[in-house]
């Protein structure tokens, strides 16, 4: 691989054929990166990590994701995945059948019981929180609110002492991204799985609908169980605190998206917009499968493909002004949840925690702010979030 001594130095033209999506000061030009490849070589050739391409039009996107039999999620993470983790992992038709397992449980409808508790979550959190006039929105507030909800609604465990472990494990997955307690998560959901089966009960859960189900006539293997299991909790973790971070930070900076937030209908707009202009999950893998080309590069069977989620929403030809947000797009496809059959199973049951959040906050407190010195610590690679958003705020006032 050629280095690049001084990213910050060299021209775009010479950092994109070696940019690398994980590298922290790479990163600090990804967006010029990104807008110049959609102009001049929209799949892009980078020679970081023995060599990928990352795909940065929408409607190329839009090929390779509704193309699974040329463009295969077997490796979904660009760096490949520790464990098979269906659906994800998977590819028509297998991955059809599991997601028919879960699609109930990650309906609106089904989730809406868990909504008070949801709701409770966030008041708990903020009843700690608000009397000192501050706190960190991502390790006090989004990190641990997602943590619990996770735990409530995929794990469902009765057992207190072993739903708080897997609070405990999501928030440090989440916030210090340690390899240790992903296997640490997956090991507690082969516990949980292997008691479920062994009670010979069965409860209208995910957990019971993964430890009982069935694909292409065989009941689920222990490490399909828990690969399922556990992509529905890491994942489910990283998007949503994320999306709750991004949309905070916009409204920390922008004192006139409260007003937005503050109406019960932004959820069916406005989140659509502040998903396409930071998408939370910035990109995923493919792998061809067979030689083939994509806008105009040929590819070969094994090549290694990076989806670029994030640059297909910064799309000129597919968004006006791409590089603003806009509340009154008319039309909104963006690709955050991604498109065609993977398109994110969870959705849902981020979109409804994000209202719930912000619903809660917002009732309790006014003109968000991050603090005048403050440092806003950005993390780096597949998932665009903050490490650490510091915010202060006013008390709302009851109405009398």
């Amino acid at each position: 691989m050629t280095s690049i001594n001084d990213p910050a130095a060299a021209s775009v033209a010479d950092l994109a054929p070696h940019l690398d999506l994980f590298d922290p000061a790479h990163a600090e030009r990804l967006w010029e990166v990104l807008a110049h490849a959609r102009s001049a070589c929209p799949v892009l050739k980078t020679d970081a990590d023995d060599g990928y391409y990352i795909v940065t039009r929408y409607d190329d996107l839009r090929t390779v994701l509704e193309d699974p039999q040329t463009y295969s999620s077997e490796q979904a993470g660009l760096r490949g995945v520790p464990i098979k983790m269906p659906p994800l992992t998977e590819d028509p038709p297998r991955h059809l059948e599991y997601r028919r397992l879960l699609n109930r449980y990650l309906s609106r409808s089904f989730l809406s019981q868990y909504a008070d508790d949801i709701r409770e979550t966030a008041r708990e959190l903020l009843e700690k929180l608000i009397p000192a006039g501050h706190f960190d929105f991502m390790t006090d507030y989004a990190i641990p609110f997602t943590s619990r909800n996770l735990a409530r609604v995929i794990l469902d465990d009765g057992n207190a002492e072993r739903i708080q472990r897997a609070i405990s494990i999501a928030t440090r997955i989440s916030g210090e991204g340690e390899p240790e307690a992903f296997f640490e998560i997956s090991a507690l959901a082969e516990e949980l799985l292997r008691e479920r089966a062994a009670s010979g009960s069965h409860r209208d859960d995910v957990l019971s609908a993964i430890a009982g189900g069935t694909v292409e006539g065989r009941p689920l293997t222990m490490e399909e169980q828990v690969g399922a299991t556990t992509i529905l909790f890491t994942g489910g973790l990283d998007t949503t605190k994320a999306a709750l971070g991004n949309i905070a930070r916009h409204l920390a900076e922008d004192p006139a998206l409260e007003q937005r937030l503050r109406d019960p209908g932004w959820v069916k707009g406005d989140l659509d917009e502040f998903l396409r202009y930071e998408s939370p999950i910035m990109f995923m893998a493919r792998t061809v499968t067979r030689d083939t080309e994509l806008g105009g590069c040929p590819l070969k069977a094994g090549d290694r493909v990076a989806v670029h989620y994030a640059s297909a929403n910064r799309d000129g030809s597919r968004f006006d002004h791409p590089d603003q947000l806009d509340f009154d797009r008319e039309r909104n496809p963006h690709a955050a949840f991604g498109l065609g059959p993977h398109r994110c199973i969870g959705l849902h049951f981020a979109r409804l925690q994000i209202e719930i959040a912000f619903s809660e906050l917002l009732s309790r407190v006014t003109n968000l702010r991050i603090p005048p010195g403050a440092q806003v610590e950005s993390a780096v690679g597949v998932v665009l979030t903050h490490e650490h958003l510091p915010v202060t705020f006013d008390l709302r006032q009851p109405r009398q």
